[in-house]
């Protein structure tokens, strides 16, 4: 008998987008699926055209809710789902055709209970501007942590090897995570919830596979909250670092994931930087010298084999390092560390 499968699509304010990404939905291949359209609180037609989506598809359920943001309208959506296996769609995106079938086929009759796949990013128009395509693999027992979850912590040092750490275009066992208690936390709380769902589902995982699937197509919103200035995100980025590293302490990935999270801390360092360049010179001198004199960043530049990065990688952490505020402050001015 084939798995049902629950597609868990939660919606905030993405009314030119939604009905291409729940039309993508109802038209896959494979047909025993459940789409719940989880509406937090919408304050354009976003709730009105889930409600119309629920009374023309027979497979398709709306619920509406007060806003808690994207981690918390997931878990809602979790506690409403009927299927042997979940995945998570964000409401700006879209599927092939094929998308779900090949996560499906990637469970290999239920040998396999989680199912990774990889993406096709595109701009806010719908073209093309990458695709991140993994090489087919297995992995069992402990490997589905060491090796897979791992890498969804960040690079190492030395190369890009890292899967990315996003719940869609992933195939979930809806068992494994009833069983396990397993949540989602608030991106509110925590800048990157879906991390803080790989470190706890995949310490129950014992058969993954790896599919090279690109077919779930990632929309690069330039509204959404990586896009947009905030002043409080580096903040956010340096409470993130620290809980997960003190989440990794007593793990057996404990050294290797510490490095991979200190390169990722280090990427949205210079995110953060880019994200300035919309303000005055005075601001964002005042926004990086803030930075660079932090604490936690600067032990992390201390601990971190610095030498093994690339040219470009070695030459910013340098400047951050040695707190070379105006180059740094021209750099992101002038849209150079984007």
């Amino acid at each position: 008998m084939l798995p049902l499968i629950s597609v868990v699509v939660p919606v905030y304010n993405v009314e030119k987008y939604l009905t291409q990404c729940v039309e993508s939905l109802v038209a896959q291949s494979y047909k025993n699926i459940e789409i719940l359209l989880i509406d937090d609180g919408s304050r354009d037609g976003s709730g009105m055209l889930c409600d119309q989506f629920a009374k023309k598809y027979s497979n398709v359920a709306a619920y509406h809710k007060n806003n808690t943001g994207l981690g918390l309208t997931r878990n809602y959506g979790l506690e409403r789902i009927k299927g042997d296996y979940v995945t998570f769609v964000d409401s700006d995106d879209y599927l092939a055709p094929d998308a779900v079938q090949q996560l499906v086929d990637g469970l290999k009759h239920g040998e396999n209970d989680t199912v990774i796949g990889g993406f096709t990013k595109i701009t806010d128009k719908g073209e093309k501007i990458y695709v991140e395509s993994y090489p087919k693999e297995d992995f069992n027992d402990e490997e589905c942590y060491s090796k897979v979850f791992c890498k969804m912590l960040g690079s190492s040092p030395k190369e890009h090897d890292s899967i990315k750490a996003s719940v869609w275009n992933v195939l979930y066992s809806t068992s494994l995570i009833k069983r396990n208690h397993i949540s989602f936390v608030s991106e509110r709380q925590y800048i990157s919830e879906d991390i803080v769902w790989d470190s706890d589902y995949f310490k129950y995982s014992t058969n993954t596979e790896i599919i090279d699937s690109t077919s779930y197509y990632y929309r690069s919103n330039p509204t959404s909250l990586s896009k947009t200035y905030r002043p409080d995100r580096f903040e956010k980025c340096v409470v993130f670092f620290e809980y997960m590293t003190n989440k990794m302490v007593y793990t057996k990935i404990c050294d290797e994931a510490r490095l991979r999270l200190t390169k990722n801390l280090f990427i949205n360092v210079r995110s953060c930087f880019a994200l300035e360049k919309g303000r005055s010179f005075h601001e964002i001198k005042q926004s990086i010298r803030k930075i660079c004199s932090n604490l936690v960043l600067q032990e992390a530049i201390k601990a971190y084999p610095v030498s093994q990065l690339g040219i470009s990688q070695k030459v910013f952490i340098h400047m951050v390092k040695n707190k070379c505020v105006t180059i740094l402050a021209v750099l992101s001015k002038y849209g150079l560390l984007e």
